[in-house]
């Protein structure tokens, strides 16, 4: 057994496999692409060990079949006694097998017959891991059809719901607006497959829910009338365990890979906080929820004093420094706010919360950032900054009008000699 690498908190994975150089091979590209923590496991006498001495459960085993002291059904029996998913890696195509396997709710049965094979475990396991987190919805008015569809991505680790009925469908997405993906059957009582996929849509876009049309019908075009009513994909009855995984990981991470470009887009470059246009459009949003009863929101504007001077007599790669410390501190002071660089030195935040805290957070977080040592990267001289807050409680849902109120505050304590937080209405 090898050395265990520190746990992560993507989970860890337990490599079954008896040929050293493919073993070696398949743990770095699962480290260097997953990010896991991988333990190698060559026998399954190693194997067991492994599962009986980890400090915590593995998340997922990917296992060779044939090994030294055991063949297939020794070491998925093993891993069944552990309750451990696993994805098997073979170099012996057997259909029967593979029938066999993963009817005994095997995750994968991979053919290892390139170099390339273990980049599709990795980008596998990095679905599965996040599959955790996500909740889908097989909708369909036949209890057995569904169950089955619903067991087999239960095996992929997602969170199912079940629906008899399109309007059961949107009753359920009402209770779980986590829910991101939808397979619908074409013909159910009442609403069907396209009446629930037209009323989905008027919910959520395509970049923000994904609708898998199902149907057994051998009418070539339905698959056209789902995609043109809103549908990102669509499943033809009878199919394999393998294609509706398939199917549902593709548009998974396609909503994955819209989320990583909206959330790129919503953030400052420099500091890693959210950037002006997020924070006009999320601000209206937190500020129509009104507060809990003894609370208020509030709006401050802070702004690093003379600024331009540390620009101009330290470099502003010592400018750029100042401003990361402030995305950093603002970050941990305030995890409950909405918090964003509105442009150069100047920031916004956005809180809920009694008055009397909040203007002690806001006091406690000018002391520390006043007192922060701030280095220059050129020569790595320290040197401090001071930073004004302008403060102003909001009442309504104009956010223009709340941010004028604290600029006006933050201007009173720049005139007032900077350095201090000064709080105060419209």
């Amino acid at each position: 057994m090898s050395a265990a690498l520190p746990a992560t908190p993507l989970g860890s994975v337990l490599l079954i496999e008896d040929q050293k150089a493919v073993a070696t091979w398949a743990r770095q590209t699962l480290i260097q692409q997953v990010g896991c923590r991988v333990d190698w496991a060559p026998t399954l006498a190693a194997a067991r060990a492994c599962l009986e001495a980890a400090p915590e459960p593995y998340f997922l085993a990917v296992a060779d079949l044939n090994l030294p002291d055991a063949d297939a059904d020794g070491v998925l029996e093993l891993l069944r006694t552990h309750k451990l998913p696993a994805i098997a890696v073979t170099g012996d195509f057997d259909k029967a097998l593979r029938s066999k396997l993963l009817r005994q709710g095997l995750v994968d049965y991979v053919l290892k017959d390139s170099s390339h094979v273990y980049r599709y475990v990795a980008s596998l396991v990095q679905r599965l891991w996040r599959n955790r987190s996500q909740s889908v919805l097989v909708v369909d008015d036949s209890p057995a059809s569904r169950g089955l569809v619903a067991s087999w991505l239960v095996r992929q680790g997602l969170r199912v719901h079940q629906a008899g009925d399109g309007q059961a469908a949107l009753d359920c997405l009402s209770r779980d607006p986590a829910i991101r993906l939808v397979l619908t059957d074409r013909h159910m009582p009442g609403m069907d497959g396209f009446g629930l996929v037209k009323a989905l849509r008027k919910l959520r876009g395509r970049d923000r829910l994904a609708i898998i049309g199902v149907s057994a019908s051998e009418d070539q075009e339905l698959s056209a009338r789902f995609l043109k009513l809103g549908a990102n994909d669509f499943l033809a009855k009878p199919f394999s365990y393998e294609e509706l995984c398939a199917r549902v990981h593709q548009n998974l991470d396609m909503l994955d890979s819209l989320d990583a470009l909206r959330e790129l887009a919503s953030r400052d470059a420099l500091t890693g906080l959210y950037n002006r246009r997020h924070f006009f459009a999320e601000g209206p949003v937190r500020l129509g929820t009104p507060p809990p009863p003894q609370e208020q929101h509030v709006a401050l504007m802070l702004d690093v004093d003379h600024f331009k001077q540390v620009n101009d007599r330290r470099g502003h790669a010592a400018g750029d420094a100042v401003l990361r410390q402030m995305g950093s501190l603002l970050s941990q002071h305030f995890p409950d706010g909405l918090v964003a660089r509105l442009g150069g030195e100047e920031f916004a935040v956005l809180l809920t919360g009694p008055l009397n805290d909040l203007y002690r957070r806001a006091e406690l977080f000018r002391e520390h950032f006043s007192q922060s040592e701030q280095h220059n990267p050129v020569d790595g001289q320290a040197f401090h900054c001071t930073v004004s807050v302008g403060a102003s409680p909001c009442a309504g849902q104009d956010l223009d009008a709340w941010l004028r109120a604290a600029d006006a505050r933050l201007y009173e304590a720049k005139q007032g000699g900077r350095d201090r937080v000064v709080w105060g209405g419209a």
